[in-house]
């Protein structure tokens, strides 16, 4: 099959751009002609493709240019690759692909979205609430990350086409060279409020004084970043480290204790499933969407009550203070995670993609 995945910017560091790198790969090793049509973006992918992988990149003089210049280089590109589908990587995304559709009525149109149905944008938030409808009106298939999101498309949306369930693959999968552990706590994301960095900071400050030798190391960068900065100087924390953007994310998944997710929001929860492919237990909010499908309670990691910073801080401490919980906890975060083996997510997306050419 010739399959063009559409997305905002391949060149960023995100999770959609993590997964969209994974599958990818994973279904031009299965024989099918991908390619990338990013929207934005320097030339460069930020995740490693593979050669066969294709990725088509407006020219530097439409980037600036209007919705319409845009339209006609993304039609150029689908009536030279002639695909079977093409696949929105963002619901966003629905205003080109509308057209797309209907000057290429051939093409089979998915629309992916990655942002459960609830999350609130500080911008366009009534573009996506539009963009949701014009998605589940006249494309063909939507796919969301959660069996919860899918609840809350069908309970809110009168849906003209299908809905599936395709949960992130876990990226990690495989075995993980053995580092020395040491007492850190981490997170990763971008530092803006709906990540909950900031109740992470009103949690930790209850636990610090008395844990000195741990630390919590935070990855991501983000417009907040100052502001949270600010925050953790106020409550005079030292040993709460905002680490920036890594390369090597692998290593403090390996040298980590527990991981920790204060998020608002998730899409799905992607940095779960690398945490515990890393044997790490998990604290997490029972956020909107995703966090409730990839952590048992009490099995795996702990779910809290969202925004309750004191309870959060009492699951922490549960782990900190019994190093035999936290193997036990991590040893079946690692088991739990097989169900999102990358195997099994292409199994259901080429059988998707299957169904739909039939």
């Amino acid at each position: 099959m010739e399959i063009v995945f559409f997305i905002g910017n391949m060149s960023h560091s995100g999770g959609t751009e993590r997964v969209l790198s994974v599958i990818a790969n994973g279904l031009s090793e299965r024989g099918h002609r991908i390619s990338i049509m990013s929207l934005w973006g320097t030339g460069k992918t930020f995740f490693l493709l593979n050669e066969e992988v294709k990725v088509f990149w407006l020219e530097e003089e439409a980037l600036g240019a209007g919705a319409f210049r845009k339209l006609g280089q993304l039609d150029a590109f689908l009536k030279k690759v002639k695909p079977d589908f093409l696949v929105d990587v963002d619901i966003i995304l629905v205003f080109y692909s509308f057209f797309l559709k209907r000057f290429n009525p051939g093409i089979h149109w998915i629309s992916w979205e990655h942002f459960n149905f609830y999350y609130h944008f500080k911008k366009n938030q009534l573009l996506r609430a539009v963009a949701r409808r014009m998605a589940g009106r006249f494309s063909e298939q939507l796919v969301v990350l959660s069996e919860e999101d899918k609840g809350y498309y069908q309970k809110n949306l009168k849906l003209k086409c299908p809905i599936t369930r395709i949960y992130n693959p876990d990226p990690y999968e495989g075995e993980k060279p053995g580092e020395a552990k040491e007492p850190v706590i981490f997170a990763a994301g971008r530092l803006t409020g709906v990540k909950g960095f900031d109740l992470l900071i009103k949690s930790w400050k209850m636990l610090e004084e008395r844990y000195p030798k741990w630390k919590v190391l935070i990855a991501g960068e983000g417009e907040d970043r100052y502001i949270l900065e600010e925050q953790k100087e106020a409550e005079r924390l030292n040993n709460f480290h905002f680490i920036g953007n890594v390369t090597n994310i692998d290593h403090f998944y390996n040298i980590s204790e527990i991981f920790v997710l204060p998020s608002r929001d998730e899409g799905f929860g992607m940095v779960l499933l690398e945490a515990m492919e890393f044997s790490l237990p998990v604290v997490s909010y029972s956020c909107k969407a995703g966090p409730g499908e990839i952590v048992i309670d009490g099995e795996n990691g702990y779910l809290v009550e969202p925004e309750n910073v004191e309870m959060f801080a009492q699951k922490l401490e549960l782990l900190m203070k019994d190093e035999e919980l936290r193997r036990r906890m991590g040893r079946c975060a690692r088991e739990s995670v097989k169900r999102f083996g990358r195997e099994q997510i292409l199994d259901e997306w080429e059988g998707l993609l299957g169904s739909m050419m039939r």
